[in-house]
């Protein structure tokens, strides 16, 4: 089987470029060929010149502000079976006018929570109920790439007695990183290592991390104030899953934003890290039950309450990191690839 795979962020920090890569090696894992394509010329030319068995269209709003037309018109003249993964839903404005001609399609959709099935079925333009489908996120094997927690804590310039607190991802508003300092700031015998990264369309979100904290300015590299570790710089994939392993805690502690509902890749990724994962009880992480703890807002009280009960409670953080291990097996990519060939084989591929 070889499948067209139309992602336009492909090549571009952005968190559906990542996913589908994830999805890539579970497909590839699974003898499954796939190609990746970006722009509508590139669709056509490769529908024309390649023999495909199904299509994966990758869907995130933004992504189609200019060509989402001319995409389906080049699969309309193939009509391979076609599934697409709806990465976030929302019914305002011009994105809910997306769906007219999503859902026009006749595709097998997926989403990835109970939430964001409800939110398209709640719309006036929504897909056909039997043929919407919760593929959950995937997690990576990350074991292969930990290391001796001292060892990594030198490569981090942490020490290795100290309990650690970390944060991944891009630096967003939403994110409350700023919260999530003030908290650590709050706890003697706790440090705080905040790796936001830049991300190309909000380069300002790590500049306001630091006014709103009160903190000197940033520098290229290692920003250290006090008990809080800053880095920026993009983290390698193969580096991921060893940094936050050496972590004693991550914490995602975002607050909900806009009318969009999504799930948080980086909490899967924390999860496939094999360490205890504290959230806030948002939308994008709705999926998850007792793999983390979650508290009721990104108040920096709150949070400071959560990462001392914590620190003080070794036999919880052991069994969060036993259930997220448990949710780490279930969502391989592997099985999340199975799960995306059982859709296109229901679609006729």
């Amino acid at each position: 089987m070889r499948l067209l795979i139309i992602c336009p962020s492909w090549g571009r920090p952005c968190g559906i470029a990542s996913y589908t890569s994830r999805l890539r090696e579970g497909l590839k894992a699974l003898g499954v060929a796939s190609d990746v394509v970006t722009h509508p010329d590139e669709v056509r030319e490769s529908l024309r010149a390649g023999s495909y068995d199904g299509v994966l269209l990758q869907h995130e709003y933004s992504l189609y502000y200019f060509n989402l037309i001319q995409v389906l018109r080049a699969l309309e003249e193939v009509r391979l079976p076609l599934v697409i993964t709806m990465h976030n839903t929302d019914q305002q404005g011009w994105m809910g006018a997306q769906h007219l001609f999503l859902f026009r399609t006749g595709a097998w959709v997926v989403v990835h929570s109970q939430a964001a099935r409800d939110n398209l079925l709640a719309g006036k333009a929504r897909p056909d109920e039997s043929k919407l489908v919760i593929i959950p996120m995937g997690c990576p094997d990350y074991r292969s790439t930990f290391g001796p927690r001292e060892e990594v804590r030198a490569e981090l310039g942490l020490p290795a007695d100290a309990f650690v607190v970390g944060f991944f991802g891009f630096a967003a508003p939403y994110k409350k990183v700023p919260n999530l300092i003030k908290a650590v700031q709050r706890l003697p015998g706790v440090m705080g290592y905040i790796h936001a990264s830049v991300h190309p369309t909000n380069p300002w979100a790590v500049d306001q991390i630091y006014r709103e904290c009160g903190l000197p300015r940033r520098h290229p590299g290692r920003n250290r104030v006090g008990n809080v570790v800053l880095v920026h710089e993009p983290l390698p994939d193969e580096r991921f899953g060893r940094a936050q392993n050496a972590m004693d805690i991550v914490a995602l502690p975002y607050d909900k934003h806009g009318s969009s509902i999504s799930t948080s890749m980086m909490a899967y990724e924390a999860l496939a890290s094999y360490r205890p994962v504290l959230t806030t009880r948002v939308v994008y992480f709705s999926e998850l039950e007792d793999e983390v703890l979650k508290v009721s807002s990104p108040d920096p009280d709150i949070l400071a309450g959560a990462i001392r009960y914590l620190q003080e409670n070794d036999e919880v953080r052991q069994r969060l990191v036993a259930s997220a291990a448990r949710l780490v097996e279930r969502n391989s990519w592997p099985r999340v690839a199975e799960r995306y060939l059982e859709v296109l084989s229901r679609a006729g591929a």
